[in-house]
């Protein structure tokens, strides 16, 4: 997957879906946020990770080092501003170089590249949604990908802080494209790993429609998932996942 082509042409259908939908109009699936604050939201982590590719920073930037990001419409402005300016920097920067990121591991700027990349896409998906365009989905690679990414990456973290009690285990399964994931709770501290293997429930399906329930942006048994197992805890994946 081309990281940083997929950043440039997500970001900028991100931001043509939100100049259509307009500043005011709800993200259906980040609960309480306008347009303008998922414009906003997205401007920030971009303008954070830029601040720290483009420093070699080894620890999280301060408050003062960011730009105030203007309301209302010309948010829009400012956002394109730092996608470009970002879009940039990582694609000049040594992937191997350190650099500071929030897991505390994996601390290289090709971290940067991949995390930038699968959270504009999900985001231009929620603008297009907004904006109540037909959405774009998401290639075998990119889809593939970002749920390795979310299970691998980011699932640790957020299990231990969302769902500290749950104890089971999740069998995700592309049924279009090699891609198969166990993962496995333990008192909230999920393990992954990638191979076929029985789960207490078990989501398949296209990769791109598996990739948006596994983000929480579509339910179960729609566009082609299949739920086999234990449904019930199908709500224990919602309070893991933002």
């Amino acid at each position: 997957m081309d990281f940083h082509l997929s950043l440039r042409t997500n970001g900028n259908l991100l931001s043509a879906a939100a100049r259509s939908a307009g500043v005011d109009a709800p993200v259906e699936h980040c609960p309480g946020w306008s347009v303008g604050r998922l414009v906003g939201h997205t401007a920030k982590v971009m303008q954070r990770t830029e601040l720290c590719v483009r420093n070699g920073l080894t620890e999280a930037p301060a408050d003062d080092l960011f730009t105030k990001l203007p309301r209302e419409e010309a948010v829009f402005d400012a956002y394109d501003e730092i996608l470009d300016q970002l879009a940039d920097t990582l694609a000049s920067a040594d992937p191997e170089a350190r650099c500071w990121n929030f897991t505390g591991t994996n601390s290289v700027n090709a971290f940067w590249s991949r995390r930038m990349a699968h959270e504009v896409e999900i985001h231009r998906w929620d603008a297009q949604h907004a904006a109540g365009e037909n959405e774009t989905g998401f290639d075998h690679d990119a889809a593939v990908d970002g749920i390795d990414e979310l299970l691998f990456v980011l699932m640790p973290m957020r299990s231990a802080q969302m769902n500290p009690k749950l104890s089971a285990s999740f069998h995700l399964h592309c049924t279009d494209t090699p891609g198969e994931w166990l993962t496995t709770f333990v008192n909230g501290k999920a393990n992954t790993v990638s191979e076929h293997a029985k789960g207490d429930i078990a989501v398949r399906g296209p990769a791109s429609s598996l990739y948006l329930w596994a983000w929480n942006r579509q339910p179960a048994r729609s566009e082609g998932i299949e739920v086999i197992g234990n449904d019930a805890l199908l709500e224990d994946w919602t309070t893991i996942v933002p």
